[in-house]
């Protein structure tokens, strides 16, 4: 009696696991320009070779400032990356999950070292909205001093 309980136990746990790691969701991004649509593959954005890490000071209101460390793309390389052309917008809306966007100028994103779409901070991949995090990916500009303008759950940019 005791090993059919423990059976059906571990057959419990087991399948809790399965729906549990199935039922992850899948992180993506996608490119809008005028009617083409284009599906960046989450691994290549994790795997390129022009990811970096770089230092940033997270600041929320009420809270003191942390440092922390964010690894990313530069948003130019990864359009590239993917042979889009972005020379002739004016702008890029980036869209999140959770419903909130925010507009850059093209003349920003083109700065040198400064619009990244990061996926890890301080080593960890970022977790999904879901999972308590601010990911998969988020959108940060290293010269925007109080990062206001910076974007959790990014999940579509769209080129005008």
């Amino acid at each position: 009696m005791i090993k059919k309980n423990a059976i059906k136990n571990i057959i419990i746990v087991c399948t809790l696991i399965l729906l549990t790691a199935c039922s992850e969701e899948k992180a993506s991004l996608t490119v809008k320009v005028g009617n083409e649509i284009t599906e960046i593959e989450t691994d290549s954005i994790y795997n390129s070779t022009d990811a970096i890490a770089f230092p940033a000071v997270v600041r929320s209101s009420g809270q003191k400032p942390v440092e922390t460390e964010y690894k990313g793309i530069e948003l130019i390389k990864l359009l590239n990356e993917n042979r889009i052309e972005i020379d002739k917008f004016k702008k890029a809306t980036f869209n999140a999950s959770d419903g909130y966007r925010i507009i850059l100028d093209m003349a920003e994103i083109n700065e040198q070292s400064n619009v990244y779409l990061c996926f890890e901070r301080d080593g960890e991949n970022l977790k999904s909205k879901n999972q308590g995090g601010n990911g998969p990916f988020q959108l940060i500009i290293r010269r925007d001093p109080f990062s206001q303008r910076w974007i959790k759950h990014v999940n579509e940019i769209i080129l005008e």
